[in-house]
């Protein structure tokens, strides 16, 4: 069997999708190894589809279950924990992102047969990068060499073939081409989101600069997405309720895309969407996307962010999150001149700035 490399990564979307420049430094730096991620199905899925690592073992199944259970051997170990063992066997490098205090994993997976573990998390305070995606590859830094360039993650064709099968459905995919521009108006969070009617007023003002506007949600953004709708004068399309790679490959047809702190706006990032990024209370010199395509704005400076995230979950005002529909849909126009003439191959260059 080829040697192996293994990723553990509990994160969501958006913390999975801020790690992808350390996973692909680590298959840069160890070719001829396979590399298996244990990871959520969906992520792990879209990853796989699009080439980036070669196994997935899903955090949904049994495999980490079958790993932490010891050394001594499950009475009902199912198919994927011993499928995981056979793999780990074979490892040349195992790498934890999560915390370990008592190095109790590092050694389970050494146990197991792993020649190195590397076991730390990048939300650790001994982490001294800023950036969350600095911290991924700050934690393999004496594994790996500098860190290839950025660069747009890239569909199966049959995806992007569905994704416009389902624009042709909603009449997105008119003649003469219009630009399309997805708005997302939820979160992992509510306290990380807009009211709903500044994603509804951007949607009308896009409608009458001659765009077509449509909205995208996530698992939990139902309500957030019927709210946003009815407060539209024109309904626009609405996807919901996609599975991760249908909703990329929606993401990928999109001149532009709007969204909050989130793990869709991380994928349109990715993807090299031109993308407008809403960041509120949570710190966007740490979790926002980067890159040459990418736009964050802020609304006005709020203190609760300091105080702790109970604070965040009592604030009414949000004034972090309020932005004038006038700056946001200037801003937006400019997104959609760049899209013109953004090559989506090209190499991001520097972070985004954060705009106050």
């Amino acid at each position: 069997m080829t040697r192996t490399v293994t990723i553990i990564h509990p994160g969501s979307l958006g913390d999975v999708l801020l790690s992808l420049p350390a996973i692909r430094a680590l298959r840069a730096s160890l070719p001829q190894r396979e590399v298996g991620l244990l990871a959520g199905r969906e992520v792990g899925e879209l990853l796989q589809a699009c080439g980036e690592i070669d196994r997935l073992f899903s955090l949904e199944g049994d495999a980490l279950a079958s790993l932490l259970a010891g050394t001594a051997r499950p009475r009902a170990e199912g198919p994927a924990g011993e499928s995981l063992r056979d793999w780990l066997s074979h490892g040349d490098l195992a790498v934890g992102w999560m915390a370990d205090p008592d190095g109790w994993l590092a050694g389970r997976l050494s146990d197991l047969g792993v020649g190195r573990v590397i076991v730390r998390s990048p939300h650790s305070a001994d982490c001294r990068a800023t950036h969350q995606a600095d911290r991924f590859m700050e934690t393999i830094r004496e594994t790996v060499s500098a860190g290839p360039r950025a660069r747009q993650l890239r569909l199966p064709g049959e995806v992007l073939a569905t994704a416009r099968m389902r624009l042709e459905a909603v009449g997105a995919l008119r003649q003469p081409r219009q630009p399309l521009v997805f708005i997302h108006p939820g979160s992992g969070s509510p306290h990380k989101c807009s009211e709903p009617g500044l994603s509804a007023c951007l949607a009308g003002r896009l409608q009458t600069q001659g765009a077509i506007p449509m909205l995208v949600g996530g698992p939990a953004d139902s309500e957030q997405l019927a709210k946003v709708a009815g407060l539209c004068a024109g309904r626009p399309p609405i996807f919901d309720g996609l599975d991760l790679l249908s909703a990329g490959g929606l993401l990928a047809q999109a001149d532009l895309f709007f969204g909050h702190d989130s793990g869709l706006t991380h994928l349109a990032a990715t993807l090299h969407v031109q993308t407008i990024a809403l960041f509120g209370p949570t710190d966007c010199n740490r979790w926002a996307p980067t890159g040459p395509h990418v736009t964050v704005l802020n609304g006005a400076p709020c203190s609760c962010r300091e105080q702790g995230w109970r604070a965040v979950q009592q604030c009414r005002d949000k004034p972090c999150l309020q932005v004038p529909a006038e700056r946001l849909a200037f801003v937006c126009r400019q997104g959609l001149q760049r899209s013109k003439g953004w090559c989506r191959g090209q190499p991001a260059r520097n972070p985004a700035p954060c705009h106050a």
